[in-house]
């Protein structure tokens, strides 16, 4: 939740405390650049040093960033210094959700139809979430300002933070017995991985034409307010999918039923490259929602199998999936940001889909890397 109410916090306290939008960009851009930069290498500092003590050292200094931040705005610093605030903050970042689904695999270990169940409600719970998040910013904002919201965002952090390293669950494990230090093999070394980061970039980039273009599209009907709608649809049907994949047992093998969730999405996206109404578009992206969650649910599981055969770094392996994903939610956001305004939302949408197909078939090429995964 504390991620999800940070981007519009963030915005509305820099855009007050310099009157500029275009700054208020940049120190959200500055905080999600090295958020998304050095999540591997938080990912290997927490395989090394365990979930713990890991999570401590990057969630004390992250919330100190967001606090030096607010601090900074309140003075009236300039737009130089909050950039270089924010982006100290979100080098440290802490990668909660990678580290559970982790945990999950270790703790359900023996329990595959558990731990299909567990990723499902995860990727369940995120799409609420992130639904839910930007709603309760815009009710704190309107309520307390952007200075109480993000007093909210860095408590919401800490809060969530002490509740997990005090969990059970995140315990120091044994120490490793001498000789036998984990493998320097590096995640993306593998073709099986690297096939499912290109899957996941192309699933970004969707979504975030999607962030943009819905509103757009929208707006241009006559009713800015139906983005919204149009958006909660996407994760409606993300939850409503998430929850029918984690419930049923599957006799398919877990590759085949990622490929199959992978063409489901791609062509889904189809329908909009025609210029659909808002009415159409809503069907359009509920669809492409039903299979959002399950492509998620796949993907993690497929990464607890690799991981536990490969040795590489578990954290670390999430961690790329993650990233590529929020990689090309950025990529599609300013693709969108482009395209809209000289070629209109049609053009937009075609093109989006031709570059969403593109990296579904080179990724459904290479699906046999999925199923020789150390």
């Amino acid at each position: 939740m504390s991620y999800a109410v940070l981007p519009l916090a963030l915005i509305l306290l820099v855009r007050d405390a310099t009157g500029s939008y275009g700054a208020a960009g940049l120190v959200s851009g500055a905080l999600s650049a090295t958020l998304t930069v050095f999540a591997p290498a938080r990912a290997r500092l927490l395989d090394r040093v365990g979930a713990r003590r890991g999570l401590v050292r990057l969630a004390v200094p992250y919330v100190l960033g967001l606090g030096a931040v607010v601090g900074l705005a309140l003075t009236g610093s300039g737009t130089g210094p909050l950039v270089a605030a924010a982006a100290v903050a979100g080098a440290f970042a802490p990668p909660l959700g990678p580290v559970m689904r982790v945990l999950w695999a270790e703790i359900l270990r023996d329990e595959p139809r558990l731990l299909q169940t567990a990723y499902a409600l995860d990727s369940v719970a995120e799409e609420v979430v992130f639904t839910a998040g930007p709603l309760g910013a815009a009710a704190l904002l309107a309520l307390a300002g952007p200075v109480w919201a993000m007093a909210a965002v860095a408590g919401l952090l800490a809060v969530g933070a002490a509740g997990f390293v005090t969990a059970k669950a995140t315990a120091p494990a044994d120490p490793p017995v001498p000789g036998k230090e984990k493998s320097p093999v590096r995640p993306l070394s593998f073709p099986g991985l690297r096939t499912l980061v290109l899957s996941f970039a192309g699933v970004g980039l969707a979504v975030g034409v999607l962030d943009v273009a819905l509103p757009y599209l929208a707006d241009r009907a006559g009713s800015a307010e139906a983005g919204g709608v149009l958006l909660a649809l996407l994760s409606a049907g993300s939850a409503l999918g998430g929850l029918w994949y984690g419930r049923r047992a599957w006799r398919s093998p877990l590759t085949t039923r990622f490929v199959r969730l992978l063409v489901v999405f791609a062509l889904a996206f189809a329908p909009l490259a025609f210029g659909p109404g808002p009415i159409a578009a809503g069907a359009v992206v509920f669809v492409m929602g039903l299979a959002l969650a399950p492509l998620f649910t796949s993907a993690y599981l497929l990464l607890a199998s690799f991981t536990e055969k490969s040795g590489v770094s578990p954290t670390e392996a999430n961690t790329w999936v993650s990233t590529a994903n929020n990689g090309g939610v950025a990529a599609g956001a300013a693709l969108s940001g482009i395209l809209l305004d000289p070629y209109g939302v049609t053009a937009t949408f075609a093109l989006a889909f031709a570059a969403v197909a593109a990296l579904a078939l080179v990724a459904i090429s290479r699906r046999s890397t999925l199923a020789t995964v150390p």
